[in-house]
Protein backbone atom coordinates (compact mmCIF):
# COMPACT_ATOMS: atom_id res chain seq x y z
CA UNK A 1 0.00 0.00 0.00
CA UNK A 2 1.36 3.45 -0.72
CA UNK A 3 0.72 6.13 2.11
CA UNK A 4 1.85 9.58 1.35
CA UNK A 5 2.12 11.79 3.84
CA UNK A 6 1.73 15.45 3.48
CA UNK A 7 1.20 18.84 5.13
CA UNK A 8 2.33 22.54 6.03
CA UNK A 9 5.67 23.53 7.00
CA UNK A 10 6.77 22.25 10.42
CA UNK A 11 3.99 20.80 11.19
CA UNK A 12 5.09 17.69 12.33
CA UNK A 13 4.93 15.05 9.46
CA UNK A 14 8.62 13.50 10.04
CA UNK A 15 8.13 13.47 14.48
CA UNK A 16 4.42 11.63 13.89
CA UNK A 17 6.40 8.79 11.82
CA UNK A 18 8.87 8.63 14.23
CA UNK A 19 6.32 8.73 17.32
CA UNK A 20 5.10 5.81 15.97
CA UNK A 21 8.53 3.66 16.04
CA UNK A 22 8.12 4.70 20.11
CA UNK A 23 7.71 1.86 21.97
CA UNK A 24 4.36 3.91 23.69
CA UNK A 25 2.44 2.86 21.06
CA UNK A 26 0.18 -0.43 21.47
CA UNK A 27 -1.87 -1.18 18.20
CA UNK A 28 0.64 0.62 15.39
CA UNK A 29 4.31 0.22 15.21
CA UNK A 30 6.96 1.30 12.75
CA UNK A 31 8.99 -1.46 13.05
CA UNK A 32 11.77 0.18 10.39
CA UNK A 33 15.04 1.40 11.83
CA UNK A 34 14.45 5.62 11.90
CA UNK A 35 17.97 6.52 13.33
CA UNK A 36 18.67 8.65 10.36
CA UNK A 37 15.82 10.67 11.08
CA UNK A 38 16.65 12.05 14.66
CA UNK A 39 19.41 11.55 17.31
CA UNK A 40 18.30 8.57 19.89
CA UNK A 41 20.36 10.48 22.58
CA UNK A 42 18.86 13.55 22.27
CA UNK A 43 15.78 13.06 20.27
CA UNK A 44 16.22 16.47 18.36
CA UNK A 45 14.85 15.35 14.89
CA UNK A 46 16.22 16.30 11.52
CA UNK A 47 14.27 18.83 9.06
CA UNK A 48 13.14 17.44 6.20
CA UNK A 49 15.07 19.34 3.81
CA UNK A 50 14.32 17.42 0.40
CA UNK A 51 11.67 14.78 -0.29
CA UNK A 52 12.39 11.61 1.59
CA UNK A 53 11.43 8.35 0.56
CA UNK A 54 11.52 4.86 2.76
CA UNK A 55 9.34 2.01 2.81
CA UNK A 56 8.45 1.25 6.27
CA UNK A 57 7.24 -2.06 7.49
CA UNK A 58 4.49 -1.00 9.76
CA UNK A 59 2.09 -3.48 12.19
CA UNK A 60 -0.69 -3.13 12.66
CA UNK A 61 -2.85 -5.21 15.68
CA UNK A 62 -6.47 -5.53 14.93
CA UNK A 63 -8.90 -7.96 16.73
CA UNK A 64 -7.70 -10.89 13.72
CA UNK A 65 -4.33 -10.53 14.57
CA UNK A 66 -1.17 -8.56 14.28
CA UNK A 67 -1.05 -7.39 9.95
CA UNK A 68 1.90 -6.44 9.26
CA UNK A 69 1.79 -4.00 5.71
CA UNK A 70 4.28 -2.17 4.16
CA UNK A 71 3.89 1.56 3.79
CA UNK A 72 5.68 3.82 1.39
CA UNK A 73 6.09 6.92 3.04
CA UNK A 74 7.11 9.96 0.92
CA UNK A 75 7.53 12.98 3.11
CA UNK A 76 8.61 16.61 1.86
CA UNK A 77 9.60 19.55 2.75
CA UNK A 78 7.20 22.03 3.86
CA UNK A 79 8.21 24.65 1.10
CA UNK A 80 6.56 22.06 -1.58
CA UNK A 81 3.11 23.11 0.16
CA UNK A 82 3.22 26.40 1.16
CA UNK A 83 5.54 28.01 -1.33
CA UNK A 84 4.66 28.46 -4.82
CA UNK A 85 7.80 30.11 -5.65
CA UNK A 86 9.67 26.65 -4.64
CA UNK A 87 7.11 25.20 -7.29
CA UNK A 88 8.40 27.57 -9.65
CA UNK A 89 12.04 26.44 -9.23
CA UNK A 90 11.83 22.81 -9.13
CA UNK A 91 9.17 22.37 -11.61
CA UNK A 92 10.50 18.55 -11.99
CA UNK A 93 10.10 17.56 -8.61
CA UNK A 94 6.75 19.25 -8.00
CA UNK A 95 5.93 17.14 -10.94
CA UNK A 96 7.42 14.33 -9.36
CA UNK A 97 5.57 15.00 -5.90
CA UNK A 98 1.89 15.53 -7.98
CA UNK A 99 2.68 12.32 -9.42
CA UNK A 100 3.37 10.30 -6.39
CA UNK A 101 0.50 11.65 -4.50
CA UNK A 102 -1.75 11.04 -7.36
CA UNK A 103 -0.92 7.39 -7.82
CA UNK A 104 -0.78 6.74 -4.05
CA UNK A 105 -3.67 4.66 -2.55
CA UNK A 106 -4.20 6.85 0.52
CA UNK A 107 -3.18 10.14 1.37
CA UNK A 108 -2.72 11.43 4.80
CA UNK A 109 -2.81 14.99 5.32
CA UNK A 110 -1.41 16.72 8.90
CA UNK A 111 -3.07 20.36 9.66
CA UNK A 112 -1.87 23.22 12.45
CA UNK A 113 -4.79 23.96 14.67
CA UNK A 114 -6.45 27.40 13.53
CA UNK A 115 -5.44 30.26 15.92
CA UNK A 116 -8.90 30.63 17.85
CA UNK A 117 -8.64 26.43 18.51
CA UNK A 118 -5.13 27.28 20.65
CA UNK A 119 -5.91 27.10 24.44
CA UNK A 120 -2.83 29.44 26.00
CA UNK A 121 -1.97 27.65 29.01
CA UNK A 122 -0.86 24.74 26.60
CA UNK A 123 1.60 26.28 24.57
CA UNK A 124 4.67 26.31 26.59
CA UNK A 125 3.61 22.61 26.73
CA UNK A 126 4.96 22.70 23.21
CA UNK A 127 7.79 25.44 22.95
CA UNK A 128 5.02 27.89 21.50
CA UNK A 129 5.06 31.49 22.23
CA UNK A 130 1.39 33.00 21.71
CA UNK A 131 -1.22 32.17 20.21
CA UNK A 132 -0.39 34.65 16.84
CA UNK A 133 2.11 31.53 15.81
CA UNK A 134 -1.00 30.25 14.15
CA UNK A 135 -3.20 31.18 11.63
CA UNK A 136 -6.50 33.46 11.95
CA UNK A 137 -9.38 30.91 10.92
CA UNK A 138 -9.85 32.16 7.78
CA UNK A 139 -6.58 31.74 6.88
CA UNK A 140 -6.70 28.34 8.04
CA UNK A 141 -10.00 28.09 6.24
CA UNK A 142 -8.77 28.90 2.81
CA UNK A 143 -5.63 26.67 3.33
CA UNK A 144 -7.80 23.81 3.78
CA UNK A 145 -9.49 24.97 0.51
CA UNK A 146 -6.43 25.12 -0.96
CA UNK A 147 -5.56 21.59 0.02
CA UNK A 148 -9.14 20.40 -1.44
CA UNK A 149 -8.37 22.05 -4.68
CA UNK A 150 -4.92 19.86 -4.95
CA UNK A 151 -7.10 16.85 -4.07
CA UNK A 152 -9.66 17.69 -6.57
CA UNK A 153 -6.55 17.90 -9.29
CA UNK A 154 -4.57 15.26 -8.36
CA UNK A 155 -6.48 13.03 -6.19
CA UNK A 156 -9.06 11.28 -8.49
CA UNK A 157 -8.03 7.17 -8.07
CA UNK A 158 -7.06 7.57 -4.43
CA UNK A 159 -9.22 5.57 -2.42
CA UNK A 160 -8.37 7.38 0.99
CA UNK A 161 -8.09 10.57 1.88
CA UNK A 162 -7.38 11.61 5.52
CA UNK A 163 -6.85 15.12 7.16
CA UNK A 164 -5.82 15.22 10.75
CA UNK A 165 -5.58 18.61 12.74
CA UNK A 166 -2.32 17.81 14.35
CA UNK A 167 -0.35 18.51 17.95
CA UNK A 168 -4.01 18.07 19.20
CA UNK A 169 -2.28 18.82 22.73
CA UNK A 170 -2.60 22.56 22.29
CA UNK A 171 -6.19 22.22 21.74
CA UNK A 172 -8.07 19.95 23.63
CA UNK A 173 -7.87 17.63 26.81
CA UNK A 174 -5.91 14.75 25.00
CA UNK A 175 -6.46 12.15 27.54
CA UNK A 176 -10.50 12.61 27.63
CA UNK A 177 -10.49 12.36 24.41
CA UNK A 178 -8.58 8.90 24.07
CA UNK A 179 -10.38 7.70 26.69
CA UNK A 180 -13.26 8.33 24.57
CA UNK A 181 -11.93 7.19 21.24
CA UNK A 182 -9.23 4.92 21.34
CA UNK A 183 -9.49 1.84 19.01
CA UNK A 184 -10.99 -0.66 21.69
CA UNK A 185 -13.99 1.88 21.88
CA UNK A 186 -14.36 2.54 18.24
CA UNK A 187 -14.78 -1.31 16.79
CA UNK A 188 -17.33 -1.73 14.45
CA UNK A 189 -19.69 1.19 13.69
CA UNK A 190 -18.27 3.67 16.18
CA UNK A 191 -15.78 4.64 13.36
CA UNK A 192 -18.67 6.57 11.28
CA UNK A 193 -19.97 8.36 14.55
CA UNK A 194 -15.77 9.33 15.36
CA UNK A 195 -15.68 10.90 12.02
CA UNK A 196 -18.92 12.88 12.33
CA UNK A 197 -17.80 13.82 15.94
CA UNK A 198 -14.08 15.21 14.76
CA UNK A 199 -15.68 17.04 11.61
CA UNK A 200 -18.07 18.72 13.92
CA UNK A 201 -16.16 19.77 16.82
CA UNK A 202 -13.33 20.38 15.11
CA UNK A 203 -13.44 21.13 11.36
CA UNK A 204 -16.71 23.39 11.98
CA UNK A 205 -15.00 26.52 10.72
CA UNK A 206 -14.48 24.63 6.80
CA UNK A 207 -18.15 22.99 7.02
CA UNK A 208 -19.49 24.17 4.07
CA UNK A 209 -16.48 23.69 1.88
CA UNK A 210 -15.76 20.02 3.14
CA UNK A 211 -19.44 19.28 2.05
CA UNK A 212 -18.91 20.67 -1.13
CA UNK A 213 -16.39 18.50 -1.93
CA UNK A 214 -18.08 15.12 -0.88
CA UNK A 215 -20.97 16.12 -2.56
CA UNK A 216 -18.66 16.28 -5.59
CA UNK A 217 -16.27 13.31 -5.02
CA UNK A 218 -17.34 9.68 -4.47
CA UNK A 219 -14.41 9.69 -1.69
CA UNK A 220 -15.38 11.43 1.50
CA UNK A 221 -12.71 13.05 3.60
CA UNK A 222 -11.89 10.63 6.54
CA UNK A 223 -11.06 13.61 10.15
CA UNK A 224 -8.64 12.80 12.71
CA UNK A 225 -7.35 14.47 15.23
CA UNK A 226 -3.76 13.49 16.65
CA UNK A 227 -0.68 14.22 18.37
CA UNK A 228 2.57 12.48 19.12
CA UNK A 229 1.31 13.00 23.25
CA UNK A 230 -1.06 10.64 23.16
CA UNK A 231 -0.43 7.45 20.91
CA UNK A 232 -4.06 6.35 21.35
CA UNK A 233 -4.75 9.12 19.19
CA UNK A 234 -1.62 9.29 16.63
CA UNK A 235 -2.50 5.20 16.10
CA UNK A 236 -6.38 6.21 14.98
CA UNK A 237 -5.24 7.23 11.61
CA UNK A 238 -3.16 4.32 10.67
CA UNK A 239 -5.65 1.60 12.10
CA UNK A 240 -8.09 3.18 9.80
CA UNK A 241 -6.18 2.03 7.06
CA UNK A 242 -5.26 -0.85 8.42
CA UNK A 243 -8.89 -1.85 8.98
CA UNK A 244 -9.60 -0.99 5.43
CA UNK A 245 -6.64 -3.19 4.36
CA UNK A 246 -8.21 -6.21 6.73
CA UNK A 247 -11.01 -6.86 4.39
CA UNK A 248 -9.55 -6.59 1.14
Amino acid sequence: MSVVVIGDRLVGKTSMVIALHDPGTKHVKVLTDLKKYYDPDTGLIAGTSKKEEETLLVEVKLPGGERQIQVRWIDTNGEAWSNKEWRKIYPDAWQGIQTEVSQSQAVLLLLPPHRTMIQPHLLDVDGNSNPDDFARPDAWTNNLASWLQFFNQNCATVQHILISIHKADLFCDIQAEAQRWRYEQLKGLRWIEYNEYIRNTYFNKADDIIREYNRQHSTSLRFFITTIKNPSLLELPWIHLASYLAHK
